[in-house]
């Protein structure tokens, strides 16, 4: 499994959010604190800044990081630019998987495939389909099933991936917008390995 460095003594980190001591107080909703806490990044929280900021690459990351903090956007920009850096980098260590192997040959322990599908261990429970669950199985695709995807996608690659998961799970697209960002990539990981033929 990949080895995490320390955490600086600014930043602590939990399964689901991050606290981050900020160099001085500022302003966030119009109260001053010295902390501001950042949760766990969902897909649909990504898609939203994407929808937000289109082409500026620093109003989408504004967007998000105000949406993940409970903060106002302006309030983002006030931040000092270590402070934003340390939001940064909150960002981040939120995104990294300590299920992920250091290489890439081996198999995550939340993953078991076979010619059949793939089993995928969540780091949290889910409602999906109205049911809490911790796992969600992939069926191997077809050549339909991708077909399919990308007649409904319109055109959109990030679209078409998510209608195709949704589909191989047999799950709805906003179940699968509401994962942390890092078990939509656990789902991607195990997309990868069904579609990925070792004899050619």
């Amino acid at each position: 499994m990949k080895k995490l460095k320390k955490l600086p003594a600014w930043l602590t980190v939990g399964p689901d959010s991050a606290m981050i001591t900020l160099t001085r107080p500022c302003d966030v909703n119009a109260v001053k604190v010295d902390q501001l806490p950042l949760r766990a990044p969902t897909l649909r929280d990504v898609r939203a800044s994407d929808a937000l900021g289109g082409d500026d690459v620093v109003l989408r990351e504004v967007t998000l990081f105000a949406s993940l903090s409970d903060a106002g956007t302006k309030d983002v920009e006030g931040l000092k630019l270590t402070d934003y850096a340390r939001v940064q980098t909150a960002y981040s260590r939120l995104l990294q998987d300590v299920g992920i192997p250091e290489s890439k040959d081996e198999m995550p322990s939340w993953l078991v495939v076979d010619n059949e599908g793939a089993v995928v261990t969540l780091s949290k429970a889910y409602d999906v389909n109205d049911i809490k669950i911790d796992r969600l199985t992939l069926r191997a695709p077809t050549v339909r099933d991708v077909r399919d995807a990308s007649s409904a996608s319109n055109g959109d690659d990030e679209q078409r991936e998510t209608i195709l998961l949704a589909n191989l799970s047999e799950s709805n697209i906003k179940d699968l917008e509401g994962l942390k960002l890092t078990d939509y990539q656990r789902l991607q990981a195990a997309y990868f390995r069904l579609v990925q033929d070792d004899g050619v």
